[in-house]
């Protein structure tokens, strides 16, 4: 018994060398797309992918989109034009480990770390004192509630709020009135998953 676990051992220990240095498939046009039109910001010496891109003329709200796991910002490739025809700037991120940003190991990843960078990201744009409105997906609905309890505990760099959407998949946030969270509300999604989401507007919950 020793001895086949012993022959198991040395078989894998080589295919595990070999998995680990495999090279990246090579990316499909739209995500070369995708990340050329991108850019990068440094936190602690570790890259971060995001995109910001300027739409409406005449509005000056600002989302952010903070996509789930195991995916990336793309995930909101399928509605980044509708939202940009509603928002006069539109920012996905990819978080630390996940897309086009690094992945460092070992790396002890956190949800705090992650709204950290988010908040990050915001004062590198310039929109510190800009009120934002969040979409969230999955992973980032976490990530949006650890922005959201900094926000509403006046923590020191903590971004402001305008509105907040939470969604995971399905027929949702037609509208939110997240009381006790009062000043927040929410915005009309509907579809099954991010790349198949139809952007139908933003509406005040007053």
């Amino acid at each position: 018994m020793k001895e086949w676990w012993l022959q198991l051992g040395l078989l894998g220990v080589p295919l595990l060398a070999v998995y680990l240095h495999i090279p990246a498939p090579q990316l499909s046009p739209a995500l070369r797309s995708w990340k050329s039109s991108g850019s990068f910001f440094t936190y602690k010496d570790l890259n971060i992918f995001y995109r910001d891109s300027s739409g409406a003329v005449g509005s000056s709200d600002v989302v952010v989109l903070l996509h789930g796991f195991p995916t990336s910002s793309y995930d909101w490739s399928k509605i980044w034009e509708g939202l940009t025809q509603r928002f006069h700037r539109v920012i996905a991120l990819d978080f630390l480990g996940f897309g086009f940003s690094d992945k460092p190991r070992p790396h002890g990843y956190s949800i705090f770390e992650q709204a950290t960078i988010v908040e990050g990201l915001l004062r590198h744009l310039g929109l510190r004192h800009q009120r934002i409105n969040l979409l969230a997906h999955d992973y980032g609905d976490t990530v949006a509630q650890e922005l959201l309890h900094r926000y509403e505990h006046n923590r020191t760099g903590s971004i402001l709020i305008n509105s907040l959407c939470l969604s995971n998949g399905g027929e949702v946030c037609a509208g939110w009135d997240w009381d006790p969270w009062k000043g927040t509300h929410g915005m009309g999604i509907r579809g099954r998953e991010p790349m198949g989401w139809e952007f139908m507007g933003w509406e005040p919950m007053g």
